[in-house]
Order: C-alpha cells, then sequence, then structure tokens
C-alpha cells in the first residue's frame, strides 16, 4: 500500500500550495457507474473512429478526399493522445497513493484531477476509486469508504483492479465493524474466508475475525485457538499487535478466564499507551 516513490512525489509537493483545496464531492454508485459508461462509450467511440480512420488511410489515393485523408490522420493522432493520457494517469498512481498517506489534503486534490479525466480505461478507473476508498478510510468515512468498497467488489470486469479485491474486502469488513453493522462485517469476513491472502493480509483478517466475535458478544469463538493466535500476533507491527491483544483480552474477561487476561495484559500496557488505550474503550474495540 506505501507504494512511496521520490519522483512523482516531488511535483505534487511542489503544487500542494494550488491543489490543496479540492475536494471530490461525496461518493455516488449512480455517478460512478455514469463515469464508466461515459468512459466505455468514448473509448469505443474512438476505437470505431479508428477503425475506420485505417480504412480510409489505406484507400488514399489520386481519386480520394485530402480532407477526408487528413480526418483520418487526426483521428489515428486523438488516439494516440488518449493513450498517453491514460498512460499518464497510471504513472501517476504510485505517486498518489504516496501523497494519500503522507498529505490527504493534496492527495485528495491530486486524486480529483486524475478523475476529472476522461475516457480512462475501465480498470484504471476502479483503481483511482480504490485510493478514493482509501483516503475516505483514513480520515474515518467509514459509510463512505464502505460504499466504495462495497460498489468496486460488485463491478462487472474490473481488470488489473481484481488485484486490490483482497484489500477492498479488508477494508469494508473493518468499515462496517467501525460502524457497528453485524450481519454486513460478517459478509465481508466469509469472502475474505474465500480469497487467497498474503501473511499480512491473513493476519488483519485475524484481528478482524477476532473484532466481529467480540461485537457480536461470542468471546468463546474469539478466544478459540489461543496460542495459535498469539504466536501469530507477534508478527504484526507494534500498534496492531497491541490491539489485538486487548481484544484477546476483554475476551478472556468476558469468559472469566483471568489466568490469560494476566498474561495477555502487561503486553496491552507494554505495546499501547495510555491514551490509545482509553481510546480503545471509547471506540468499544475492547467493550460493549
Amino acid at each position: 500500500m506505501n507504494e512511496t516513490t521520490a519522483d512523482p512525489e516531488k511535483p505534487a509537493a511542489q503544487d500542494a500550495p494550488k491543489q490543496a483545496g479540492r475536494q471530490l464531492p461525496p461518493f455516488s454508485p449512480g455517478r460512478f457507474q455514469h463515469e464508466l459508461a461515459f468512459d466505455g462509450l468514448l473509448r469505443t467511440g474512438a476505437g470505431v473512429s479508428l477503425f475506420a480512420a485505417f480504412f480510409t488511410l489505406l484507400s488514399f489515393g489520386g481519386g480520394s478526399s485530402v480532407v477526408a485523408a487528413a480526418l483520418a490522420i487526426a483521428i489515428v493522432v486523438g488516439w494516440i493522445v488518449l493513450s498517453a493520457l491514460g498512460a499518464k494517469v497510471a504513472q501517476a498512481l504510485p505517486g498518489v497513493t504516496a501523497l494519500l498517506e503522507n498529505n490527504a489534503a493534496v492527495g485528495e486534490s491530486t486524486l480529483a484531477e486524475l478523475l476529472s479525466k476522461r475516457a480512462l480505461p475501465r480498470g484504471l478507473r476502479l483503481m483511482l476509486f480504490h485510493r478514493l476508498a482509501m483516503l475516505r478510510h483514513r480520515q474515518q468515512n467509514f459509510v463512505e469508504s464502505s460504499a466504495i468498497a462495497q460498489t468496486l467488489l460488485t463491478t462487472p470486469r474490473p481488470g488489473p483492479a481484481a488485484a486490490n479485491r483482497a484489500h477492498l474486502l479488508l477494508m469494508l469488513a473493518e468499515a462496517r465493524l467501525e460502524l457497528r453493522d453485524a450481519a454486513g462485517a460478517w459478509l465481508a469476513l466469509v469472502e475474505l474466508a474465500r480469497t487467497p491472502l498474503g501473511l499480512t493480509e491473513a493476519l488483519q483478517r485475524m484481528a478482524l475475525n477476532t473484532r466481529y466475535a467480540l461485537l457480536v458478544n461470542q468471546p468463546a469463538y474469539a478466544l478459540a485457538g489461543f496460542e495459535q493466535k498469539m504466536s501469530l500476533s507477534e508478527l504484526m507491527p507494534a500498534p496492531q499487535c497491541g490491539a489485538f491483544h486487548a481484544m484477546l483480552a476483554a475476551a478472556a474477561k468476558r469468559v472469566d478466564r483471568d489466568d490469560w487476561f494476566e498474561q495477555i495484559w502487561p503486553r496491552v500496557e507494554l505495546l499501547c499507551s495510555e491514551e490509545e488505550i482509553a481510546h480503545m474503550h471509547e471506540s468499544r474495540l475492547i467493550s460493549g
């Protein structure tokens, strides 16, 4: 997710003062489908025109119209420009991803500029909306990140954007847990169980499954495979490891396993600050 490269970031950072004010409107599934359809219409029209231009150029001769030949050449040039635009947007994608991590305001402005382009390849527009879902998730706008993720996951013919499926499901499950939507979170977790995951993604799924178990008041399920979960949690980054231990501690408390609680809680205090523990209580991650 942190595809940080120095070159794409630099121009975006230099343009920060003039870009930082631009924001994207609230996500609308209807507008999203309209943009996909409009892109497809433009690209289909350009393709048909290119095909016609090709035969016009083949028939160019003494009796052919110079205007027709010039028009055909213009269409070919237009297609080249269209292809170059898509390539330019694709090249900007890693830089946008880095900006969303480091400067959300400038990142959103840059993303808005890229999304305003027309006749983009379908998969490329889907990847831009994936970045929008990431941005809204980081902004804790879970209603919108959930809506975007759900829409992308149910959009046919994702093309290269299909590689984002696991990340979208993880984001969707977390957003629905934040919204305390147990049914929606369960559906996302079921799909995750059917999706091939890397180690990092599998650890995230384990944490989300545990959080879901606490949400639906099934602490025994959260503690199933306790020893294995404790071992796997050591592979998590410190903040996520601390939060996961806190969830296991909360589950142990609910089933009166004081021995497990006393084993886990010192790790929570070691890995998490008092403010982070208080926030977990306030957000009901480890209570109620």
